[in-house]
């Protein structure tokens, strides 16, 4: 008896040695699977929700401009007529530049960099004639001068925490890293200037990241989810919610598999915004209908 009950509990050791190691080894994906099941139905839930003080808008799609669907996007942003994006992926990032013909809705490419091959790039913005892209765990933050007639690389500067989104306020950048802060950037050495925290209806909102500068406010996407936040950068408070469900639906229905929403674009000269996602075979030039129910 003694030496069957030694053998089940011997047993019974053995199994939970074997679930804790294979809780350990799959973590990333049991978290993964978590964030799918179980958080990211409670962000959508709770961004359709509206709320005082916090408006909640529609895109709707004003043209379709053909998109290359093997672009993993992480970073989307105009300087001029030139539409600049940065695509993930190890062994695939790149830099991008291509000329937007705003007439005929098309996309010429112009110059292509790719990135190293243990670089994961990530979001970037243009800034005063140079163009930063940040990279998701090699703490690179790439540097190009604009002013030639093709991107020079110069020397990077260094990031102390996981790279995702980047804007500009036109003085700093502005930097996400999957958390719910974001932190304000200085040009020369990429130190902190300032960080928030972005809250929506008191909650702390994480996983921001493709990021935008638009009339005073901070746009970023919400990762796995069909909804883009504006911030409010003196407070950190999400003041409105842009949903995209109609687009992904839109992107899916050419390409069932396409990735996230994730680019977001701001044509400054004529007010237009542009929104796209990882893989996806569109950018969307969209206009924002006020939604007036949940």
């Amino acid at each position: 008896m003694r030496a069957r009950s030694r053998r089940r509990l011997g047993i019974t050791v053995l199994l939970i040695a074997i679930l804790a190691i294979g809780a350990y080894l799959f973590r990333g994906h049991i978290s993964y699977l978590w964030l799918q099941s179980v958080t990211v139905p409670r962000m959508n839930s709770l961004f359709v929700t509206q709320a005082d003080s916090v408006d909640v808008f529609e895109a709707r799609v004003v043209q379709k401009i053909a998109h290359n669907p093997k672009y993993f996007v992480q970073g989307l942003q105009f300087d001029g007529d030139i539409l600049w994006e940065g695509t993930g992926l190890y062994g695939e990032s790149k830099l991008i530049k291509q000329r937007f013909n705003w007439t005929a809705g098309t996309l010429e490419p112009l110059y292509e960099k790719a990135l190293s091959s243990d670089d994961f790039g990530e979001g970037l913005a243009v800034l005063n004639d140079m163009l930063y892209q940040l990279t998701w765990k090699a703490g690179r933050v790439y540097r190009y001068d604009l002013s030639g007639k093709e991107p020079l690389l110069v020397e990077s500067l260094r990031n102390d925490r996981e790279g995702w989104g980047l804007t500009t306020n036109g003085q700093s950048l502005i930097a996400s890293d999957g958390s719910a802060f974001l932190t304000f950037r200085s040009i020369t050495d990429f130190s902190v200037e300032q960080t928030i925290e972005v809250r929506f209806q008191g909650k702390a909102i994480d996983r921001l990241n493709e990021l935008e500068w638009i009339d005073g406010k901070i746009w970023a996407n919400v990762w796995m989810t069909p909804f883009i936040v504006v911030v409010d950068p003196a407070t950190g408070n999400v003041t409105s919610v842009i949903d995209c469900r109609n687009l992904v639906e839109d992107a899916r229905a050419s390409n069932p598999d396409i990735d996230v929403l994730n680019g977001i674009a701001w044509d400054a000269t004529n007010r237009e915004l542009y929104l796209t996602g990882k893989l996806w075979p569109w950018i969307y030039k969209v206009t924002l209908d006020k939604k007036t129910s949940p």
